[in-house]
C-alpha cells in the first residue's frame, strides 16, 4: 500500500522520533512510503533509504500560511495518490480531512499529546469538532486519550502505544550507579523542569553527593538556568543540552524523572525503564505514564507539579537501595510489552483493517 506521512519535523523530540522509525518500519514491510515535513525540516533521526523524503517550506509568513500549506499538500497527494494518509499533527489531520478521498486515501490521525489540552479551545475546538467526523481512523497511545473522545471516534481507533528501541543488555552491566538524577525532554513548559529543579532544591542538603542533569534543548534555557541559579544550585544542577547518543550518557544514573504535566505516551519514560534505570514519573494528562508504571511495583507516579510530593518520593527512593535494585530489575522485564516488533506489526494490522473496511 502507499503511505504518506505528514509530519512537522523540528529536531528531538519524541513524536519525530516515532514518526521516523514507523515510517522506517512500514517500508521494511514492503510498502510504498512518503514523509513529509511541514515547516520544518530537522530530522535528527535515521530514515531508510526506502523511505522517499520531502519538504515542504512556508511560502508565506502571514496570515497566508495556512492556505500555502494546504496548497502544497494537496499537490504533494495529488502526485502520490496514497491509500492512507498519517498525520501525527493536527492541523495537517484538519487540512487533509476536508480534501476528497481520491486524493488522501483514508486519514488516519494519531494523537501525541494531551486531547484535553487548553489548545483546542475557541477556534481551533470548533475545528477539532467539526472535522473529527471526516477523519477515517484514530491511533492513541493510551486508554486514556482514547476515553477523553465520544464513542463515534472511539469505534474507528485502537490504541498502539510507543515503542521502545533501546535494550539493557547493549550497555556495560551496572554494579554500582552514579550518584546523578536525570531527566530528559524539550525545555518547554510542557516538560515542567521547573518542577524537577524546585523538588531536587528541597532535598539537596539531604542528598549532598547528588547532582541533577537536565538533557535537552528549548526556548527555556535561559529561564531555567535563572531559576538555577536563584536557588544557588549551579554546582549542582546541570543543562546538558542534546546528544544522539544520550543512552550511554544515562543508562548508569541513580534516578530518571520525568516531570512532565502532559505526555502522549512518554517515550524518555519508556526508555529509561528499559536501560534499567529506577523511575518516577508525574501523573501527567491524560494518563500514558499510568499505562507504563506500575506504581509502587516497578516505578513510582506522583502527583502533577506537586514539588513537595515529588522530592520526598526522590528522597525515599535514594535512600532504599533494595528497592532502587528492585525496580530497576522489574522495569526491565515491564517494557518488554513494548518491543519495537509487536507494537509496529500493530500498526500494520489497523492499517490493513481500515483499508478493508
Amino acid at each position: 500500500m502507499k503511505i504518506v506521512f505528514l509530519s512537522y519535523l523540528h529536531g528531538f523530540g519524541g513524536a519525530e522520533k516515532q514518526n521516523v522509525m514507523l515510517a522506517n518500519a512500514m517500508a521494511e514491510r514492503g510498502h510504498d512510503v512518503t514523509l513529509v515535513s511541514i515547516c520544518a525540516d530537522n530530522n535528527c533521526y535515521i530514515l531508510d533509504d526506502r523511505v522517499k523524503y520531502i519538504y515542504l517550506p512556508d511560502r508565506k509568513v502571514n496570515v497566508f500560511r495556512l492556505i500555502t500549506r494546504h496548497q502544497d499538500i494537496k499537490k504533494v497527494l495529488l502526485e502520490i495518490r496514497p491509500d492512507i494518509t498519517l498525520n501525527f499533527w493536527f492541523q495537517s489531520a484538519y487540512m487533509t480531512a476536508w480534501m476528497k478521498k481520491n486524493i488522501t486515501g483514508k486519514v488516519i490521525y494519531s494523537e501525541r499529546g494531551d486531547p484535553g489540552d487548553r489548545e483546542y479551545c475557541g477556534v481551533l475546538g470548533m475545528i477539532r469538532k467539526l472535522t473529527l467526523p471526516r477523519i477515517d481512523g484514530f491511533v492513541f497511545q493510551s486508554k486514556g486519550a482514547q476515553q477523553y473522545f465520544n464513542k463515534s471516534v472511539q469505534s474507528r481507533s485502537t490504541v498502539i502505544p510507543n515503542p521502545v528501541f533501546v535494550d539493557s543488555e547493549g550497555y556495560p552491566k551496572v554494579k554500582s550507579r552514579r550518584k546523578v538524577i536525570v531527566t530528559v525532554g524539550r525545555l518547554h513548559p510542557q516538560k515542567n523542569q521547573k518542577l524537577l529543579i524546585d523538588a531536587f532544591h528541597l532535598i539537596a542538603k539531604d542528598i549532598p553527593n547528588y547532582t541533577l542533569e537536565i538533557y535537552g534543548d528549548g526556548d527555556l534555557k535561559e529561564e531555567l538556568q535563572k531559576q538555577i541559579d536563584k536557588l544557588e544550585l549551579s554546582e549542582r544542577v546541570f543543562l546538558k543540552g542534546t546528544s544522539s547518543k544520550i543512552h550511554s550518557l544515562i543508562y548508569d544514573a541513580s534516578l530518571f524523572v520525568l516531570s512532565s504535566d502532559y505526555e502522549g505516551l512518554p517515550n524518555t519514560l519508556l526508555e529509561a525503564m528499559a536501560l534499567g534505570i529506577p523511575s518516577i514519573s508525574t501523573d501527567c494528562k491524560p494518563g500514558g505514564a499510568r499505562e507504563i508504571i506500575d506504581d509502587g511495583i516497578d516505578g513510582i507516579i506522583v502527583e502533577r507539579n506537586n514539588p513537595v510530593e515529588l522530592a520526598y518520593k526522590m528522597r525515599m527512593l535514594l535512600a532504599d537501595q533494595e528497592k532502587m535494585h528492585i525496580f530497576s530489575q522489574r522495569s526491565i522485564k515491564s517494557t518488554d510489552r513494548f518491543k519495537a516488533q509487536k507494537v509496529y506489526e500493530a500498526w500494520n494490522i489497523y492499517f490493513q483493517k481500515l483499508l478493508e473496511g
